[in-house]
């Protein structure tokens, strides 16, 4: 049994009782301290659900007692984002796959109709992120979202009745009202479970399962349209039954992730009451605690005039208007170097490997080296080259080396959103406060969904689409000029602040001043990662 008293702690182990008595917490002494360092708070009124849980003074937590508990987090919360995350991208890549299906003659599209469908997506999306964001602050973030999943997989299911651009463009916009819960969503969850040099790892492998919803979703569509081929006379569609396929599958993955998974640190099932103590311990160093549900509105105002917001902001939209039109035409651009819509789909499964080693690889190693600027940096270098060497040999003739403009586009797509998702693990680590991490999401997802609204709408010069080719080289440099400065601000900012320590003689001490809802211009002993 792990010994919890006032002063210098040191824990090395823990036994397996639940009896909370046994951990000696003055949460009283810890709100008083508290509501002195912040200058804002004064009461325990919509302060941190984690004060419950936090111990007045620092405990040490050795190397192997955080392996264990670090174990038991990636045990009983990264399945589920990674399940959610394939079953969110495969469903939100259901058009794309219908773009070979057969969608344009059953639905009596034009290629201007069949981009709008993508892009109208986003304006659902647009209007729904500030909302989401707000909500996420009232309700846990896990269970809220498991909400969601289950209406848009009802809503998927339901494009399966519909015949004509009219009824689509309804399903795609309530859809992406829907599903804009997920990536802010992960976001909090991420920050809520996670010490920031675990961010970018983790993010990484739940974004990675976007590779897995590529590949999954090239195996179910090859099988739908292949059943249709042998069975001409079932009079139902191959991209209608993947809809419904995805659909119900999302309806009953999402009530078993709403009765299933923990919605916080200190409502997890899986802990015991000693357990919860030390996982919240675990992330004192982040400073974030684990969600406040008071809304702060200097912490908001902070949001808007903060310079980074607007850098996040810029790289989104230099990043993934890009990536957007992608994620709609994929499909469309391999059958464009010179393969059938069978093959098409089974093309799928290489991108969708590629987006795996990319996200996990460069994920791992921002992490390892504590240097997430540089990791998004050398993926986006990775993207442009590869999109340089697509577009430089589509430019010769449309199927010149038809099999290296393949490879260069399975590297160019699978890499596309990589840095994006980087960038996602550092606003985790980087944006302290709840109301203000609320709202820096809701800004910098409001753009992503700009960003991906317009992205089908600049490959609009089919069948080769040499201009959105263009685009897509010249916002991926502007990308990666933004990322270099971020690294550069970040580390200039980490050194004004230790000066500022240095020159009052010593080091910063905050007792349990990290626990409250503190922005990082409030907490003195915040650093930003790099």
């Amino acid at each position: 049994m792990s010994r919890l008293n006032h002063g210098e702690r040191e824990v090395s182990s823990f036994g397996n009782s639940e009896k909370k008595d046994s951990i000696d917490v003055d949460v009283t002494a810890a709100v008083a301290e508290l509501g002195v360092e912040s200058g804002h708070i004064s009461s325990r009124e919509g302060a941190d659900t984690a004060l419950e849980y936090a111990s007045a003074s620092a405990i040490t937590i050795d190397d192997q007692l955080n392996r264990r508990l670090l174990r038991k987090i990636d045990l009983h919360v990264l399945p589920w984002l990674c399940g959610l995350y394939v079953l969110q991208y495969l469903d939100k890549g259901v058009l794309s796959y219908a773009g070979v299906m057969g969608i344009q003659t059953d639905a009596h599209l034009t290629a201007s109709d069949y981009n709008w469908l993508g892009s109208i997506y986003y304006a659902g999306y647009l209007a729904f992120v500030p909302i989401h964001n707000r909500l996420f602050q009232v309700f846990p973030p896990s269970k809220y979202i498991a909400c969601c999943m289950i209406a848009w997989g009802v809503v998927l299911s339901t494009m399966a009745a519909c015949h004509n651009y009219a009824g689509l463009m309804v399903q795609r916009t309530v859809l992406g009202a829907l599903e804009a819960s997920i990536n802010c969503g992960f976001t909090l969850i991420t920050a809520g479970w996670y010490r920031k040099y675990e961010h970018a790892s983790r993010v990484g492998l739940w974004s990675s399962c976007t590779g897995v919803a590529t590949i999954i979703g090239g195996i179910i569509a090859y099988g739908c349209l292949d059943g249709e081929e042998k069975h001409p006379n079932a009079r139902f569609a191959s991209w209608k039954i993947l809809s419904l396929c995805t659909g119900l599958l999302s309806v009953v993955y999402g009530a078993c992730m709403l009765y299933f998974m923990a919605g916080s640190i200190v409502t997890a099932r899986f802990f015991t009451s000693e357990e919860k103590t030390l996982a919240v311990e675990r992330l004192r160093n982040n400073h974030q605690g684990v969600g406040s549900t008071k809304y702060k509105s200097y912490q908001a105002k902070e949001a808007w005039i903060d310079y980074r917001t607007w850098m996040y902001v810029s790289f989104v939209l230099s990043s993934q208007i890009p990536a957007g039109g992608l994620v709609l035409l994929s499909s469309i651009l391999i059958k464009s170097i010179g393969f059938d819509s069978k093959t098409t789909l089974l093309l799928s499964i290489p991108q969708g490997v590629v987006a795996i080693l990319a996200n996990i690889g460069f994920g791992y190693l921002a992490d390892r080296t504590k240097q997430r600027s540089g990791a998004a940096v050398l993926a986006g270098l990775l993207s442009l080259f590869a999109a340089c060497l697509l577009f430089g040999l589509g430019n010769v003739g449309p199927y010149y080396r038809q099999y290296g403009q393949l490879i260069a586009y399975f590297i160019m797509s699978g890499t596309s959103s990589t840095s994006w998702f980087i960038v996602i693990s550092m606003m985790s680590s980087n944006v302290l406060g709840t109301t203000k991490k609320t709202t820096v999401n809701a800004i910098v997802f409001v753009t992503l969904g700009v960003a991906y609204f317009a992205g089908p709408q600049t490959f609009r010069d089919p069948p080769y689409y040499h201009n959105g080719k263009i685009t897509t080289i010249v916002l991926w440099i502007i990308s990666i000029l933004i990322l270099f400065a971020f690294h550069v601000l970040n580390r200039w900012e980490n050194k004004r602040r230790d000066r500022l320590v240095e020159e009052k003689g010593g080091t910063e001490t905050g007792n349990n001043i990290e626990f409250m809802d503190l922005t990082d211009k409030e907490n003195k002993l915040f650093r930003y990662v790099l």
